[in-house]
């Protein structure tokens, strides 16, 4: 076997690893953990359950390890049930009367908190926790849910969206991962927190239509400093809350900013929130850029694993999007098209959709269908064509 590049490591779940393989990097800070700092051997399965405490992924290096030098990830499907602590399920239709008022409400919260920051004062954290227990619990039972209001019923401002968008995406994210519930609170409460620096920006900037000037764009990164100054005027701020605002332009090959920190060194929660942030942004209009599908987003994304995010995180993060992302529509193999309503925990390739035609043309009534080996997903569409409106998943749900 050829030379390993010593940053190629490859990524494991912590409950993959065998005697003899060689830890040589963690999913967060070693100085969090009571791991030596340089890497060790993997000696019995007592300390491979004391590693499972502390990380979810480790990073091997297969020239140390006493291993086959073939260990891989395999691209298999682990059910956020199986991670998570147990909670009712619901299905998308159950949890949209749900889902809805608890968007709802954190959306007022969002803009009273802005406009809060716009006059001088200081982010209600306290009113902003509130309005995100009921947005959590309702991923906890079903993220497909939130997600599908936030591609069919947008807010229309864009800094709100934003930062609800970041949140919604960072808490289904740890969902997966099985977070519990005070760190899926900190997850959203982040997401929602990230770009408060960039209400210090002037809007001129943000707003301009052309390409920035080195100095303007100098000014809009500084809003990682400006949201940090607001946090330490404030009590009690989450560590991760913290970690998530100052490194989520982070990236894992160290070409982000402002410290240019490497792999690992970055916090695991704003790894998290780097993919979640970057995702969310894509997939919506800038001043700059027109918005792409969250299907071609996640293409985009998997061609930056290993470099710009964390291969092992990014592996989950499509796991928890689905292939076709909630809100997405396609076409199937027979030719009826829909709009994807809900993911396979176990298979992202098998999503539910909601069909507004079938394969000889329009429906009166939206069908839901699993796509199958049969009928597969062939491409996803920029829409459900002419005259179609979303589907009510309310009522066939």
């Amino acid at each position: 076997m050829g030379s390993t590049p010593e940053d190629h490591l490859i990524a494991l779940k912590a409950d993959r690893l065998r005697p003899g393989m060689f830890v040589a990097a963690l999913d967060r800070l070693w100085l969090h953990t009571p791991f030596p700092p340089d890497g060790f051997y993997v000696h019995d399965s007592r300390q491979i359950e004391k590693i499972q405490r502390f990380c979810t992924y480790v990073y091997i290096d297969p020239l140390k390890s006493e291993e086959p030098k073939d260990v891989v990830v395999p691209f298999d499907a682990v059910p956020a049930s199986a991670l998570a602590p147990r909670v009712d399920r619901h299905s998308i239709g159950e949890e949209l009367p749900w889902a809805r008022p608890a968007l709802g409400a954190l959306t007022d919260s969002v803009r009273q908190m802005m406009r809060d920051v716009r006059t001088g004062r200081l982010p209600d954290l306290e009113a902003l926790n509130t309005s995100l227990v009921p947005l959590v619990e309702s991923i906890q039972r079903c993220p497909d849910a939130v997600i599908w209001l936030l591609r069919t019923e947008p807010v229309s401002a864009y800094l709100y969206r934003r930062a609800i968008g970041t949140a919604v995406m960072a808490t289904v994210f740890g969902h997966r991962l099985g977070f519990d519930r005070t760190g899926l609170l900190e997850l959203a409460l982040g997401g929602l927190l990230l770009d408060i620096g960039k209400l210090e920006v002037p809007i001129t900037i943000l707003a301009k239509p052309d390409n920035l000037t080195p100095h303007e764009f100098g000014l809009v990164r500084k809003h990682v400093c400006h949201g940090l100054d607001m946090m330490r005027l404030l009590e009690k701020v989450p560590e991760h809350v913290v970690d998530m605002i100052s490194n989520h332009h982070e990236r894992f090959d160290g070409t982000g900013y402002p410290q240019q920190q490497r792999g690992t060194e970055i916090p695991l929660y704003a790894r998290i929130a780097g993919i979640a942030d970057t995702f969310d942004a894509i997939t919506m209009d800038r001043r700059y850029a027109p918005a792409i599908s969250a299907h071609t987003a996640l293409r985009y994304l998997n061609g930056q694993r290993g470099s710009k995010f964390d291969d092992a995180l990014l592996q989950e993060f499509i796991h928890a999007m689905g292939i076709y992302p909630t809100g997405t529509w396609v076409e199937l193999l027979d030719g009826s098209i829909g709009m994807v309503c809900s993911q396979d925990d176990y298979w992202p390739l098998t999503p539910r959709i909601a069909l507004t035609s079938g394969s000889s043309g329009q429906i009166n009534e939206p069908q839901l269908v699993i796509a199958s080996r049969r009928n597969p997903i062939i491409r996803a569409r920029h829409s459900g064509g002419a005259g179609t409106d979303t589907p009510d998943l309310e009522a066939i749900a």
